[in-house]
């Protein structure tokens, strides 16, 4: 039997011997590449199942040794409303009575609440309605439309809801603010409204038997022009600014010509640029003679600002400085340092560019530059002189 057995696999091939083997190797290596991955999972469960598995989270109904009441459920904060369940129909959320804007206020009055709305007002809305509510602010005198006037009777007589309701939805050009100031404030801004219109309307009851005084009275006082409180000329608000400004006040008149100029003899040419001027000032077909050189010479000079003569008009310092605290100080700086490179300084700007080119300057506004100055026609000319003396004795 036993050399049956060896002659039969005498009998294999060579090729089936090779198959054989293959087929012994590879069961080999199968078992290893298993084994060794099962081992390598079983080291990867072991090192992350402590981490992930005993996780020290809170069960929903089940106590906790970490706080010292046993809980794992806290208590909400106060005041939290669960989400889709608050009264948004309420007063206090809509200032609205019936589809009607109401007159109440849903939050205790008292003077925090008052020194809160003055904060959040001076915040988002002086921009456009300025400190005082008279819709004057700064980007408005720049060219953006007018703002709302607190101080109209259409508004002093409008329901408390109306503020708060125009605060929610917006108003016109206003946009809505129900992104950036909670109800609450809301509220609060309407009452600072409430308090800063009766500050322009109060009698000495309203002030508790203290000294009210009209504003008339301290403008008077302080040397403000007699308009200051009056309605200010706006830039157009469609498209681009249109300059509706009067015209520059006049040039003052010339000076006689100096009597070594006036013995010098007429020499006028069309070629020099530099007499150009004089001669296109004389009437057509005329003769210069020395007064009529001597007088286009000044004008020329009159006319550009370069050669415009640097010594400031005649005016009261003292006032200038109060007029330029009132109407210039807020964009050029009370130092007159500007803020560059947006708003120009103003040390110097006498001598730079002379009284004439500020008149100017004040009277149209200036609409080149990264901000656009606005005209000032609430300033009289005498006005505009005290504020160049002042800026020519600051040094």
């Amino acid at each position: 039997m036993q050399a049956l057995g060896i002659k039969k696999q005498a009998r294999l091939s060579q090729p089936e011997v090779q198959a054989t083997g293959n087929r012994a190797k590879g069961t080999g290596f199968q078992r290893i590449a298993a084994a060794t991955i099962a081992c390598a999972s079983m080291l990867g469960l072991a090192g992350c199942r402590q981490d992930m598995h005993n996780q020290p989270k809170f069960y929903p109904q089940r106590g906790t040794s970490f706080y010292a009441d046993g809980r794992s459920a806290r208590p909400q904060v106060l005041g939290t409303i669960a989400r889709g369940q608050e009264d948004s129909g309420s007063y206090f959320r809509t200032g609205m009575v019936n589809g009607a804007e109401g007159d109440g206020l849903p939050v205790p009055l008292n003077a925090d609440l008052i020194a809160r709305g003055q904060e959040r007002y001076n915040i988002y809305c002086t921009s456009c309605h300025s400190r005082t509510g008279n819709g004057r602010g700064m980007i408005v005198m720049r060219g953006f439309m007018a703002a709302g006037n607190f101080h109209t009777e259409r508004l002093r007589s409008a329901p408390l809801g109306h503020f708060y309701n125009v605060i929610t939805n917006g108003y016109g050009a206003m946009p809505d603010y129900s992104g950036q100031i909670e109800p609450a404030d809301r509220w609060a801004i309407a009452a600072y409204v409430r308090a800063l219109q009766l500050s322009q309307h109060a009698t000495t009851a309203d002030a508790g038997g203290a000294k009210v005084e009209k504003m008339e009275d301290v403008e008077a006082k302080e040397g403000f022009a007699p308009d200051f409180l009056k309605d200010w000329e706006l830039p157009a608000t469609s498209g681009q600014i249109k300059s509706s400004a009067p015209a520059a006040a006049p040039l003052p008149a010339p000076m006689p010509a100096p009597a070594a100029e006036a013995a010098k003899p007429a020499q006028v040419s069309q070629a020099n640029p530099k007499t150009a001027p004089l001669a296109s000032a004389l009437p057509a077909g005329a003769k210069p003679t020395v007064a009529t050189v001597a007088v286009a010479k000044t004008e020329a000079r009159a006319s550009a600002p370069s050669a415009v003569a640097p010594h400031a008009a005649a005016g009261d310092v003292a006032n200038g400085q109060k007029l330029y605290m009132a109407n210039c100080s807020v964009c050029h700086q009370p130092n007159r340092a500007g803020m560059a490179p947006m708003i120009p300084s103003l040390v110097g700007i006498v001598a730079r560019v002379g009284a004439a080119h500020i008149h100017a300057q004040v009277a149209n506004g200036a609409q080149t530059g990264p901000v656009k100055m606005p005209a000032f026609p609430r300033l009289s000319t005498a006005n505009v002189d005290d504020i160049i003396a002042f800026l020519a004795a600051s040094k």
